[in-house]
C-alpha cells in the first residue's frame, strides 16, 4: 500500500499516513473530518467519522489506483493511494526507510508543474499513471484520458494532472457537475482531453508541460473531451 501525500500548504491541516503495518488510513486533524471517501471506477468506500481523528481499515481495497478525498467544513482535501501486488523488501533496514520517503514523497504521479515522478521499481510510469493495469493495458480499445483538476476554495486551491480511463473519467465529470451545486465547492474547474497514444502522450507531456495546450496532435485530441467551463 502506498500513500501519496498531498504537500499543499492548504492541505497541512490534515496528518495523513498508514499504520505501521500499512493496512489502514491514519487521519488527523485540528478542525473536525466530517467524511471520508475511498474510490476509483470500479469501487467506493463511503465513511462518516464526524471526528478529528480516524483509523480506517484498507485490507478490503482491490488492487489498483484510488483517490481519497476528506471532507472538512470549509474544504475536500485530496489525496492518492495505491494498493500493489508488489512487495517492498524489508529485510534491509537501512534502505527501507528510504524506499517509502521516494514512494509518499515524491507520489507516483506528475506534481502540478508536470516533473518527472520516481516510479516503483518494476512498473513502468505509464502503467502506474494508468491504474497498474498491465494486462488491461493491452486492450487497444480501451480510452484513456488526460484529466485536470484544479480544486478552489476560500482559503486557496492546488491541481493535480493523471491518467485515467474512461469509467473514471466519467466519475470525475458526474462529480465536477454536483460540486458546483456547492456553495464551497462551486468553483472547481476539471479539464479532460481524450489520449489516442498514452505511451507516447506521457513522453511529449513530461517533456513538455504545455503539450496539452497544442494547437494539433496525433497522440491527444486538442478540443477538450470536457471542461467545466464548457459544461456550464
Amino acid at each position: 500500500m502506498t500513500l501519496v501525500k498531498n504537500f499543499n500548504p492548504k492541505a497541512q491541516e490534515l496528518k495523513h499516513t498508514l499504520n505501521n503495518s500499512r493496512d489502514s488510513l491514519v487521519l488527523e486533524c485540528k478542525n473536525t473530518i466530517l467524511k471520508v471517501d475511498i474510490f476509483n471506477e470500479d469501487y467506493e468506500k463511503i465513511t462518516t467519522v464526524n471526528s478529528k481523528n480516524v483509523k480506517i481499515p484498507l485490507l478490503e481495497l482491490p488492487l489498483g489506483e484510488f483517490v481519497v478525498e476528506a471532507k472538512l467544513s470549509d474544504k475536500i482535501i485530496r489525496i492518492d493511494l495505491v494498493k500493489h501486488n508488489f512487495v517492498i523488501d524489508n529485510t534491509n533496514a537501512s534502505t527501507q526507510g528510504k524506499s517509502i520517503d521516494i514512494l509518499e514523497g515524491q507520489g507516483m504521479m506528475l506534481d502540478e508543474n508536470l516533473r518527472l515522478i520516481k516510479s516503483v521499481p518494476k512498473l513502468s510510469l505509464e502503467s502506474i499513471l494508468a491504474r497498474g493495469k498491465e494486462k488491461s493495458n493491452t486492450n487497444s480499445k480501451r480510452k484513456y484520458f488526460w484529466v485536470s483538476l484544479q480544486v478552489n476554495n476560500d482559503l486557496g486551491g492546488n491541481k493535480t494532472m493523471k491518467l485515467v480511463d474512461q469509467k473514471l473519467a466519467n466519475k470525475l465529470i458526474k462529480r465536477n457537475k454536483l460540486e458546483h451545486s456547492s456553495a464551497s465547492e462551486k468553483l472547481n474547474d476539471l479539464t479532460i482531453w481524450e489520449v489516442y497514444n498514452k505511451k507516447e502522450f506521457i513522453k511529449h507531456q513530461i517533456s513538455n508541460p504545455k503539450f496539452i495546450h497544442s494547437a494539433s496532435s496525433d497522440v491527444f485530441n486538442v478540443t477538450p473531451y470536457y471542461s467545466t467551463e464548457n459544461s456550464l
